[in-house]
């Protein structure tokens, strides 16, 4: 008689014994048990149901069978994801908000490849490329004595303790003033300048002012400037310059007229003195503005501008409107990069632009104007408003108020009280990046 041989597979959880039943007579197996059976090896009776019923008393499960099968399957845990291309990281850093630089700090502790991706002189230049206007993070600000002090605008932007009085900023370097240790060292003469690096934190300290004749130079009133070397003819887009060589311009009134000198990093020395005969033009301390190939620097009384042309090292003169009444006047550079001005009467912001060739008003001509009455914040007196400062290559004006220091963004006209105060017997607002 043939045997009648059959393989049943039971479709349970893992541990479960697989049994292959023997010749036809033999005892089968028995019903299969439950998972939670199967996997602790006994069965609970009497165990007590809904319903309040009991559960039926089941017989033991059978010896397993001699030549029985145990399949035992494994769990594979799943490969990981591929990495995500470097071109695609790149393209998402790329767009991290650069007036939050701890967003990049946090992205390279990711992993090494995407710190050596940020890392990267190419990430940073492009980076600056994709943004273009570098953000503020913060300023210098000086006030009627001889102490500087750095006012953050980001919370993520580090402190900065500065070792002597700021000057200007432009293109990655600020251009300082030793501290004066008494009253009688006030004179440039006898106070180096040093060029310093915020990035990489370098200070270079300037050789005094080659004047011959110590006692034929008297200045009256005096300021400078840093710029890159490349400015002339913009051979320079400034992404990335900082590190490179750069040209500080001194100008002073005296008895004897405005004289100029120019500090070349290349040549690590000044120029000899440049006069020019406009000795009524003394010389506002305040930022100056750099539009095109000239530097331009306000007088005492904000009625009158010096120009100083960085390709002939000549010195003019230009007159703001004759038949207006301004209060403080702030350079900027315009929004098409022409030279303007910033100034507030009667609780309105009006922006001035001049055009060389104007016929109107010495070439000056109203470019805008911002009504504040309705934008400023509670409790501020719009009489007291007073432009102190501004950052053009974001659009911004910096105004004193009595409640606290207010910014307005010229594009949206939104107007942002600050969490810092600033007096307005503050002389000077110096801008860094």
């Amino acid at each position: 008689m043939p045997l009648n041989v059959s393989i049943v597979l039971w479709h349970l959880s893992p541990g479960i014994d697989l049994h292959l039943p023997g010749p036809a007579g033999r005892r089968a197996p028995a019903r299969p048990r439950s998972t939670a059976a199967a996997l602790t090896g006994r069965v609970r009776t009497g165990s007590p149901i809904r319903g309040g019923a009991s559960r039926a008393t089941r017989s033991p499960s059978p010896r397993r069978p001699q030549g029985s099968v145990q399949v035992r399957p494994t769990l594979t845990p799943p490969p990981p994801p591929p990495p995500l291309p470097e071109e695609l990281v790149e393209e998402v850093l790329l767009r991290f908000p650069p007036d939050d630089p701890a967003c990049l700090v946090r992205a390279a502790l990711v992993c090494r490849r995407w710190r050596r991706l940020i890392c990267g002189p190419r990430f940073r230049r492009r980076f600056r490329e994709f943004h273009r206007a570098p953000p503020m993070l913060g300023f210098f600000v000086n006030d009627l004595g001889d102490s500087s002090f750095f006012v953050r605008t980001s919370a993520t932007c580090p402190r900065v303790i500065i070792n002597g009085v700021a000057v200007g900023a432009r293109h990655g370097h600020v251009l300082l003033r030793s501290k004066p240790l008494s009253v009688h060292r006030r004179h440039p003469l006898e106070n180096p300048f040093i060029v310093w690096d915020p990035i990489t934190n370098q200070r270079r300290e300037l050789p005094l002012l080659p004047v011959q004749v110590p006692g034929s130079f008297h200045p009256h009133s005096w300021n400078a400037a840093v710029l890159c070397a490349a400015s002339l003819g913009g051979a320079c887009d400034h992404l990335d310059c900082h590190n490179g060589p750069f040209l500080v311009v001194f100008v002073a009134s005296s008895n004897n007229g405005m004289v100029s000198f120019v500090y070349s990093s290349e040549a690590g020395r000044w120029s000899e003195p440049t006069s020019e005969q406009h000795s009524y033009c003394s010389i506002n301390p305040a930022p100056s503005a750099l539009v095109g190939n000239a530097l331009y620097f306000l007088n005492w009384s904000g009625k009158v501008i010096l120009k100083y042309d960085l390709g002939t090292w000549q010195m003019s003169v230009i007159y703001v409107p004759e038949n207006y009444y301004f209060g403080r006047v702030v350079l900027m550079t315009m929004e098409g990069g022409g030279l303007g001005f910033a100034t507030v009467v009667n609780s309105t912001l009006y922006l001035w632009s001049w055009e060389a060739g104007r016929e109107t008003d010495n070439g000056w001509a109203e470019s805008g104007s911002i009504e504040l009455m309705d934008l400023l914040p509670d409790g501020a007196d719009p009489t007291l408003l007073t432009v102190i400062g501004c950052a053009d290559s974001i659009g911004v004006v910096f105004l004193y108020s009595n409640v606290r220091t207010l910014t307005v963004d010229l594009k949206s006209r939104r107007v942002t009280k600050k969490s810092f105060i600033i007096d307005n017997s503050f002389m000077k607002l110096v801008r860094c990046v």
